[in-house]
């Protein structure tokens, strides 16, 4: 047994011995730096941004007020629609009835029958009351004038005077069948002012004057529409106050001999009635 130990032992490789003494440090590592690689793209540098304008300095608005103030002018006040804008609108209240429109209406209602009755003169009168005694009904003034010249114009009579020579020869006619020669003479004397040619005018001037007795008067005129218009011989043979007129020799060698063709444009002497 004691053998068989040594000789285990002697097999057994020999142990180094433990050595006491402080324990050896561990080596620090040399830090390693670790350099950032350069990248191979390289961005753009960007442009620098352009500062927005500066807007410009609104102006302080001026007070309506102190505007006014600065023009020498005073400020009229708001409206009440616009003071008052919040405010519901409150009803008009109707105008008071005065006392004497009743009367006033009553006045202007008997004008109006009045002129639908064409009396005009009372129509006019009784609208031209309404402006005078009721200056205050204002709404009815403007009425009453419109038709204060309708009546106006009904009771203006019309202007019956003639102006052109056919206007004067036919009113002579009228006045000769009327006996009014006189009024007639005057007529176609202006009408042969205006046109010297007119053969109608002449040939009434003729009859006018066979009727007053003036023969040599109606002689000449007769004589001057009979050269201007042959066609007139006819009416001087018919015409019963052209009979003294007709016996002159003057006449019956006109009416006896032919007829000459006229010298401008034939026209007809008016017939009396």
């Amino acid at each position: 047994m004691a053998k068989t130990r040594r000789n285990a032992a002697r097999s057994a490789p020999a142990r180094p011995a433990r050595v006491s003494g402080p324990p050896k440090k561990a080596q620090a590592r040399p830090a390693v730096k670790k350099v950032a690689k350069a990248s191979v793209r390289t961005k753009p540098t960007a442009k620098p941004v352009a500062k927005p304008a500066a807007k410009p300095v609104a102006k302080p608005v001026a007070k309506p007020a102190a505007k006014a103030a600065a023009q020498g002018r005073r400020l009229k006040p708001a409206p009440a629609s616009t003071r008052h804008a919040g405010k519901p609108a409150r009803a008009a209240a109707p105008p008071p009835q005065r006392s004497t429109y009743a009367d006033a209406v009553s006045l202007y209602e008997r004008g109006m029958q009045a002129l639908q009755a064409k009396r005009y003169r009372e129509a006019a009168e009784s609208l031209k009351a309404v402006i005078a005694r009721f200056p205050e009904e204002k709404e009815l003034h403007e009425r009453a004038q419109l038709y204060i010249r309708v009546c106006q114009r009904q009771l203006t009579p019309l202007d019956a005077t003639p102006k052109t020579p056919e206007e004067r020869v036919y009113a002579a006619t009228i006045a000769i069948n009327s006996g009014q020669v006189d009024r007639a003479i005057a007529l176609l004397t202006a009408a042969l002012q205006q046109n010297a040619g007119n053969d109608p005018a002449e040939y009434m001037l003729g009859v006018a004057y066979s009727m007053k007795g003036d023969i040599a008067s109606a002689l000449s005129h007769i004589t001057r529409a009979l050269a201007l218009n042959p066609d007139n011989r006819e009416l001087v043979r018919k015409e019963p106050d052209l009979e003294a007129v007709r016996q002159t020799e003057q006449i019956r060698a006109i009416l006896a001999a032919p007829p000459e063709l006229p010298k401008r444009e034939k026209r007809t002497a008016p017939r009396r009635r």
